[in-house]
């Protein structure tokens, strides 16, 4: 329960509440030795820190969440946190450390079936490659993360579609 209101509260914009939740969150699952859930909280803990431009700690959750992923083998925490580790490289403006993170989410989510984090995963790679100046890369990514959003009804479709829509009006970057 109180992961997820972590999670409402991250996005809500309710950074502290997020983080204070999270914390609470993380020492139960440690407790209970669910590493499953202890890796879907830090990496969750992470994006919390990088909304509040804690870089630093955004990439200790984060790269501890990824070694976790790799002791229990769940794929779609491990594209969830790739994807996060490219958003928290692009916000550095690490361009291609970014885009191969993402590329690395991307591969998760699909060995794992994920199509969400594989929506989430693109439009990762769009906003790193609009970020590097190279929009025909952005706008094939930004395609395939629409078409699965709209599939899966997701809310970020909208988001995606109003990219989409600056980029082929030719306004440059978004």
């Amino acid at each position: 329960m109180l992961g997820l209101l972590g999670e409402a509260d991250l996005w809500r914009g309710r950074y502290q509440q997020a983080a204070g939740h999270l914390q609470q969150a993380l020492a139960l699952f440690r407790d209970l030795g669910d590493q499953i859930s202890e890796t879907e909280i830090l990496a969750t803990l992470g994006l919390t820190s990088l909304r509040l431009g804690d870089y630093a700690q955004a990439d200790g959750y984060l790269t501890e969440a990824l070694a976790l992923c790799g002791e229990t083998g769940d794929l779609s925490s491990q594209a969830s946190t790739f994807s996060a580790l490219g958003e928290l490289l692009l916000a550095t403006e690490r361009f291609a450390e970014a885009r191969a993170r993402y590329g690395a989410g991307l591969d998760a989510a699909t060995r794992a079936g994920d199509e969400y984090e594989k929506a989430r995963a693109h439009d990762g790679l769009a906003r790193a490659y609009q970020a590097s100046d190279a929009p025909g890369c952005a706008r094939h990514h930004w395609q395939e993360a629409l078409a699965i959003y709209n599939a899966l009804g997701a809310p970020e479709a909208e988001q995606v579609r109003t990219q989409l829509e600056v980029t082929e009006d030719g306004r440059g970057k978004p």
